[in-house]
């Protein structure tokens, strides 16, 4: 038998410690986008899968040996199978995402409740140190999400067969070419898509590279003085680039994070947003037109689900009417020609 069926386990790839401060004692309401329903929900029990990072190994080589007697596994696939247990990943981020990477959240938000309300422009609520863990933790929620793991998976769907129709232009094959536009590539086997997505997540290199491009733009908390709360999502690390271009380097980009409903920490490009410069590291007042926008990209970038304190999900609603492709899950994200 399996010993992944001897651990039953919900996995969050958004941690619940983010989430409480989303909820009323682990309790919050959810907008479901696929279903176009509101309904109560618990921070136990959403951004969460049973056995989300598990990798049954044993299964998965048996399948592969199964279509293929003679396969070998990259040697560093081999190495991941040999080091790690099926819940290392589970492990690793409970014991740091939940737990002192996450502490300088819970600094800002107590200097926020701490601080008279009259000199909040003026305090510089984000330490160097605590610069360097919370783009760390945020580089972690970029990847470790489900979105990404889609992302990935995604372009190991299209990215052979975009290079196929490419070779057979190349070679004025418009046979080939067609025969491929009709062409579609799955992913079937859950545990490649889980190890897909464990060899970006145990490769320090790409947490740390993203984390350094965060590191160097301009940081700013954003305190809201509406009566419209922040919401968070399935998804909570949303970008949107003023010139057109949304990668997380872009000119002009812009990285969202709601850390309450009251607060969201923005990430801003030093060269577009250079105006900002004067208040890297502090808070900065937000009006409910400010509020709403940063709202809406949680309903553009999550997965499936967005989050709110209150039952109040009237321009979620809106959104997803005026852009009926987001209630399909399973859509197509990456744009290739």
């Amino acid at each position: 038998m399996s010993t992944i069926a001897k651990s039953v386990k919900n996995e969050h790839y958004v941690p619940r410690r983010y989430l409480g401060h989303f909820a009323n004692e682990k309790k919050f309401f959810v907008f479901d986008k696929e279903k176009e329903q509101i309904r109560p929900g618990s921070i136990e029990d959403y951004a969460s899968e049973r056995y989300f990072y598990d990798i049954d190994f044993e299964a998965l080589k048996a399948d592969k040996m199964q279509q293929d007697p003679d396969f070998v596994f990259d040697p560093e696939i081999e190495k991941i199978m040999k080091e790690v247990d099926e819940q290392h990943i589970e492990k690793w981020f409970g014991e740091n995402v939940e737990t002192w990477l996450f502490d300088p959240i819970d600094t800002i938000i107590s200097t926020f409740v701490m601080t008279n309300p009259a000199k909040l422009n003026v305090t510089e609520v984000i330490s160097e140190k605590n610069l360097d863990y919370l783009s760390l933790y945020i580089s972690l929620q970029i990847i470790r999400s489900k979105e990404f793991r889609n992302y990935i998976i995604e372009m190991n769907e299209r990215i052979p067969l975009l290079l196929a129709k490419k070779l057979a232009l190349q070679n004025k094959d418009y046979e080939q070419l067609e025969f491929l536009r009709n062409v579609k590539m799955k992913v079937k086997n859950k545990n490649y898509e889980k190890l897909l997505h464990a060899q970006v997540l145990m490769d320090e290199e790409v947490s740390y590279k993203i984390a350094e491009m965060l590191r160097s733009k301009i940081w700013v908390i954003g305190y809201n003085t509406s009566d419209v709360d922040l919401i968070t999502s399935d998804n909570p690390v949303v970008r949107y680039g003023r010139l057109g271009k949304h990668g997380l380097n872009s000119k002009g980009i812009e990285i969202m994070v709601p850390i309450t409903p009251k607060l969201i920490i923005c990430i801003r490009d030093p060269e577009y947003f250079w105006f900002d410069a004067d208040v890297h590291k502090h808070f900065q007042k937000l009006e409910k037109d400010k509020i709403e926008y940063y709202n809406s990209f949680q309903v553009l970038q999550s997965y499936r689900y967005v989050f709110g304190k209150k039952k109040e999900f009237q321009s979620v609603s809106d959104i997803v009417k005026h852009r009926p492709e987001l209630k399909d899950i399973n859509r197509e994200k990456i744009l290739m020609g």
